[in-house]
Formats: structure tokens, C-alpha cells, sequence
């Protein structure tokens, strides 16, 4: 008998807001390629477009894996629904099998007594609606298989419910309700699994000014999150991300769905 593994040979994959070398949703799409998925890598803006070519390039060239770089909004149907028909052309494939969430952001230090319509449609836009649209363009258009695997980022914010991002906690709460409702959907209507990982503290381009030094070190309130981990004195990395998703995205997580899980180093 063989070694068991957590290989993806033959999968394909969408990984949203994958675009940036060093965030967390290139070290999931790095981590898919590593164990032989195709990978599609979104990004949204046009200044994000080259850093996404980068990360799609780099992982082609390291692993020999088919990646596609594709690009849209993830908070429209329409925009959802090319991003999956720029997958399905790109990767060369009628269907895709694994669906990460990670195009979600949108954070906001006000209040709420000063938050605007604007700030409350990007949060749930890209956190709640955003999970909805893209769920419904890669189960109808991506025709994703019995097997199928739909990972949503979250956070430990919807748990935390820290003082000044209200919105953002707001939503992720919301997607983390989402995340067992489509579960119940489509686990015995189509055999898909739906879990959400919550990442702590991890210093990436939209966090490390909240949480380093400009030399890297941990600033005051990196060090107060660091001491709060019951896994190890330190932030927690993408890389800490990617392995977790690797591992829900595989045939040995077939029984486990609906489930919130915090990638955090049992920060509460």
C-alpha cells in the first residue's frame, strides 16, 4: 500500500485576490501547485495585473503546473461569472474543483456612528456577497464536481470583534453564518464541502503596517498578539495559511464541512 498523501494531481483551482506575491492567497495557489493542481490567479485592479502574471509565471516555472491569470470583481454575478469562464478558458478544463474565497478585505477603522453606505457595501460586498456570487458562478458555470472544495477566508475578527472595525467584523460574521448555510446546500445536493479558515495576525502588504516595524520586527501591538498564541512567541504566516488549506482541500477532509476553524496559534 502506498504512503497516503495530499496530492491535487489532476484538480483545478481558483484562488481569489491571488495576486499579490507575498498574501496569503498566493501562498494557498503556491501550495496547490506544489501538489500538482492547476492554478488560476484573480486579481481585481489594474495595478495588481503585473504582480499577478509574476505569482502565475513563477509558480508555472517552479512546479510545472498549467496556471491562468484572470481579473473582475468578485462582488457582481456577472463579474463572478467571468472570472470562472476566464478560469475554465485559461486552464484549459470544463470544471473547476476548489474554490478559495480570499478576495474578501475591505476593512475600516471608523465607528459606527461615522461609517458611510460606501464603507458597509465594500465590507459585505467583498465578504458576504462576493462568497455568494462566486459559489453560485462555480457550482453552475465552473460545473465543480462531486469531490468539490470551497474554502472561505475569514477571520478571527468575527470572534474578536476587535474596537474599530465593526464593518469588517461585521461581515466576516456574516460570511462565517454563509459558510455553514451553503454547506447544508450543497454537501448531499452535490457532495461539496464548504469550511472557513480564520486567520490571526499574519503580516502581509495590508497588514504589516498594523502589526511590524518598518524593519519587520513586531511593532507593540504585533508583539501583544504574538503573546496572545498558545502555539508559539510569534505572528502567524501565510505560509501557516496555506498548509491548513491544503489539508481541507484534500480527499482526507471528505468528512469535514461547515466548519469554522481559526489558523491563529489558539489566539482568543
Amino acid at each position: 500500500m502506498s504512503p497516503d498523501t495530499l496530492s491535487l494531481a489532476g484538480k483545478t483551482a481558483l484562488v481569489t485576490g491571488s495576486g499579490r506575491e507575498n498574501g496569503i492567497g498566493a501562498a494557498i495557489a503556491k501550495a496547490f501547485a506544489r501538489n500538482g493542481a492547476s492554478v488560476a490567479i484573480h486579481y481585481v485592479s489594474d495595478s495588481s495585473r503585473v504582480r499577478a502574471q509574476k505569482v502565475a509565471a513563477d509558480l508555472a516555472k517552479e512546479f510545472g503546473t498549467k496556471t491562468a491569470v484572470v481579473k473582475g470583481s468578485v462582488t457582481t454575478p456577472d463579474s463572478a461569472k467571468s472570472i470562472v469562464e476566464q478560469t475554465l478558458k485559461g486552464l484549459e478544463t470544463d470544471h473547476i474543483d476548489i474554490l478559495i474565497n480570499n478576495g474578501g478585505g475591505g476593512s475600516t477603522t471608523q465607528s459606527v456612528l461615522e461609517v458611510t453606505p460606501e464603507h458597509i457595501d465594500q465590507n459585505f460586498g467583498h465578504n458576504v456577497f462576493g462568497v455568494i456570487y462566486m459559489t453560485q458562478a462555480v457550482v453552475g458555470v465552473g460545473k465543480m464536481p462531486h469531490g468539490g472544495r470551497i474554502v472561505n477566508i475569514g477571520s478571527i475578527a468575527s470572534k474578536t470583534s476587535s474596537p474599530g472595525t465593526t464593518m469588517y467584523n461585521a461581515a466576516k460574521s456574516a460570511q462565517d453564518s454563509l459558510t455553514a448555510g451553503i454547506a447544508s446546500d450543497l454537501g448531499r445536493s452535490h457532495g461539496i464541502t464548504v469550511n472557513s479558515l480564520a486567520p490571526g495576525p499574519i503580516p502581509t502588504d495590508l497588514s504589516k503596517p498594523f502589526l511590524t516595524n518598518p524593519d519587520g520586527t513586531p511593532n507593540p501591538i504585533g508583539n501583544n498578539m504574538a503573546a496572545r498564541s498558545r502555539a508559539e512567541d510569534r505572528l502567524g504566516t501565510v505560509e501557516d495559511m496555506a498548509d491548513a488549506t491544503l489539508l481541507l482541500v484534500s480527499e482526507k477532509s471528505r468528512w469535514i464541512t461547515a466548519q469554522w476553524i481559526s489558523v491563529s496559534g489558539g489566539v482568543v
